[in-house]
């Protein structure tokens, strides 16, 4: 099957793809940022490499987007101890590419660039030009003539952090779960998270080379790092927070808000304003001036009981009840404020990262229309709360304010997800230094 799945990839997939991409960027500026980060790739590429130390290998990290590029940060770390590698970090969309930077001091030296269109010349020049070593590729994101390259090459290949989706059509019905393994059986290990995803990994594997290893999950290494490094900035001051309940949302979209206002307008119009003290800081996922004066004039003309503040003007705080985040890179670091968290999404583009606050042991709540894997995670586990509707959210909410022995219950079930997901990145680097 290998071979017609190879034919329709590359007669009928690949033609496709370009050309609806190439029509949808004329109005996607996100899709026109690729192609003209692409357009001279290689005029950018062949000095940047040439920067590389020579005594050392190149080790390529494949990231869809940025979210996946913080994954492959602590593998980064972890391989870069040993000083026998350049690194090369690569990237489908113009977010990642655009938007990723190191924030801890290496000793090889890295280079970022787009992946080319995956048309077998291009890879090949692209491979002729980067010469790596081994590949990582980071979740997903696998492009056949790419592998297929690799694999001609005797290039080690490795994708981590895999997950066999089974609540998705495609990682149940036969016709894409064959071309699934048409593309995995070119890679030499596939590191999955858990024994579940290994189990599901090997019906499908079945007959093929492919390695199947449960390495954990990079991004709970992530989280754990950055908030180590966000536990030393103070970021709300303390005369704000002090003997009040700390409600902290994290992603929100206009559908979130319109669950929420309604939720902290009635706690802040009657007797519960004073028996839980309630401050919400508010980050929402596009913080542009825009989308801030919209979620404003919203509150002004719905909410009377809600009063905002932007965080960029807090000097002139006046006991606000809602603290709107108005710039970006510090959600993570608010979290440690909250005693209960929700993360927006849930009701509308699907879930963001939920497991941020999780990794501050308190509960986590968000929509319950298109819950992310980590999410069902969070609830199997007794730390999460998905909610259909604002009357749901005040119940939950009132109820984890008013009993702190409930909270914390589920603050320490939210926290112990990250017990069964750690050291991947050691594991990942331990085989790739013993091949290559």
């Amino acid at each position: 099957m290998k071979y017609f799945w190879s034919i329709v990839y590359n007669t009928l997939f690949l033609p496709l793809f370009w050309l609806a991409a190439k029509t949808v960027s004329m109005f996607n500026n996100k899709l026109k940022a690729g192609f003209k980060g692409r357009k001279e790739l290689f005029k950018y590429l062949k000095p940047k490499i040439q920067t590389l130390d020579p005594s050392k290998k190149n080790v390529m990290i494949h990231c869809a987007s940025l979210g996946e590029f913080e994954q492959a940060k602590p593998i980064i770390d972890e391989l870069d101890k040993t000083e026998k590698y350049n690194f090369i970090i690569t990237f489908f969309s113009p977010s990642g590419f655009n938007h990723s930077k190191i924030d801890t001091p290496l000793r090889g030296q890295i280079i970022k660039t787009y992946l080319p269109y995956d048309n077998p010349s291009s890879v090949k020049n692209f491979l002729d030009v980067t010469n790596p070593a081994a590949v990582i590729f980071i979740k997903y994101d696998l492009w056949m003539n790419l592998l297929k390259e690799l694999k001609q090459r005797n290039i080690y290949t490795m994708v981590v952090n895999s997950a066999f989706d089974t609540r998705r059509f495609k990682w149940r019905f036969p016709v894409s779960l064959s071309y699934k393994k048409s593309i995995y059986e070119l890679v030499d290990v596939i590191g999955v998270t858990d024994d579940e995803d290994r189990l599901h990994f090997r019906k499908l594997m079945k007959g093929t080379d492919s390695e199947i290893e449960v390495f954990g999950d990079t991004k709970y290494e992530r989280i754990s790092k950055a908030k180590e490094v966000s536990s030393d900035k103070a970021l709300i001051n303390n005369s704000i927070i002090d003997e009040k309940n700390v409600f902290v949302v994290g992603s929100s979209w206009d559908k979130d808000d319109d669950v929420i206002f309604p939720v902290i307008d009635k706690i802040s119009s009657n007797g519960l304003s004073e028996e839980l003290s309630l401050v919400t800081i508010l980050a929402p996922h596009e913080p542009t001036e825009d989308n801030l004066e919209h979620i404003e004039y919203d509150i002004h003309e719905k909410y009377p009981h809600i009063k905002s503040i932007r965080y960029s003007e807090l000097t002139k705080f006046k006991d606000e009840n809602l603290i709107i985040i108005d710039c970006i890179g510090i959600l993570m670091g608010l979290y440690k404020y909250a005693d209960v968290a929700y993360v927006g999404g849930g009701y509308q583009t699907g879930m963001h990262n939920v497991l941020e606050p999780a990794g501050y042991g308190i509960p986590v709540m968000f929509g319950d229309e298109k819950l992310s894997e980590d999410a069902e995670l969070l609830i199997k586990n007794g730390g999460g709360i998905a909610v259909e509707d604002s009357k749901e959210l005040f119940k939950n909410l009132v109820n984890l304010l008013r009993k702190d022995d409930i909270r914390k219950k589920l603050g320490s079930k939210s926290l112990s997800v990250f017990d069964r997901k750690n050291e991947a990145s050691k594991k990942i680097a331990e085989i790739i230094n013993s091949k290559i």
